[in-house]
């Protein structure tokens, strides 16, 4: 069986080929690369089995994001060779032998696995995460609001709010599910996406200024168009005790990140995280 691996990434590209080395010919990368990342690419545009793109330029939480995973879905769904797609990060690392990753997805091609809760939420904040969608969310995709951008943004969301913004949301009755942004869907989920936004453009384009809205997108055409989904995305991620960003894994994280029934774990840094990175792959991982 044929399966896509598409990926997000912005830095340390020389990992991405450790990724690509633990897979065989029965795998396919379609590899978004930020348009920031300086870093030579050509180690990996040599690869036969791997397409890269950089089509745009990603800053936290902004649309753009979302659209690099689009375009990453589309460019893999239009060859029309892969049963089953997987979307992780360029710091991600996969964590069962891969006879075992292969069968179990063999098994299971015709399921999807994705994290998903309805909205509002009360740990997405005081309004259940629906500001990331009613709010205009001005200049996400060109400067980091991180930094000092943050406050000007914050001033922008306090006006908005006194002046009672509240963008409309005019599909599905306003239904909207949320949930993690990387996840691994059937054939059949990816062709049911691709066609409701081909044949609903103005979808897409409501998710520009939004932030975050790759945690909405996808969840809210699949779970209102009843696609079968387990509420797993089969991800080993340790989000500290602030719940806000994953923690970078180390060793000490081997034996639950094998325990656990994923697939992939996350984040994986290449000089913090060598020593556990070697020890999957004499595992024989």
């Amino acid at each position: 069986m044929k399966q896509a691996i598409l990926i997000t990434a912005y830095k340390d590209l020389d990992f991405l080929k450790e990724i690509v080395d633990f897979f065989d010919d029965d795998f396919t990368f379609f590899i978004h690369i930020d348009k920031k990342c300086k870093e030579d690419i050509t180690a990996l545009s040599q690869i036969n089995n791997v397409f890269l793109f950089n089509n745009y330029h990603i800053e936290w939480g902004g649309s753009n994001h979302l659209m690099a995973i689009l375009l990453l879905m589309k460019e893999a769904y239009k060859r029309n060779e892969y049963a089953y797609f997987h979307l992780i990060t360029g710091s991600d690392f996969p964590v069962k032998p891969l006879a075992e990753f292969k069968d179990f997805f063999e098994k299971h091609q015709h399921e999807n696995f994705m994290e998903y809760f309805p909205l509002p939420r009360e740990s997405w904040g005081e309004d259940g995460g629906l500001k990331r969608i009613r709010y205009y969310w001005v200049g996400l995709n060109r400067v980091d609001v991180r930094g000092r951008f943050w406050e000007l943004i914050r001033l922008s969301l306090r006006i908005q709010k006194k002046l009672k913004i509240n963008r409309k949301f005019p599909f599905f009755d306003g239904k909207l599910w949320a949930g993690g942004t990387y996840w691994s869907l059937s054939r059949k989920a990816v062709e049911t996406f691709i066609r409701f936004v081909d044949e609903n453009p103005g979808y897409i384009r409501r998710f520009r200024c939004t932030s975050i809205g790759e945690e909405i997108f996808l969840q809210t055409v699949l779970l209102n168009l009843d696609v079968p989904v387990t509420n797993n995305y089969l991800r080993y991620i340790d989000w500290g005790e602030d719940g806000a960003n994953p923690v970078t894994l180390t060793e000490k994280d081997y034996d639950r990140i094998l325990e656990s029934d994923c697939f992939f774990a996350r984040k994986f840094d290449k000089i913090n995280s060598a020593t556990l990175i070697e020890k999957i792959k004499s595992a024989g991982l």
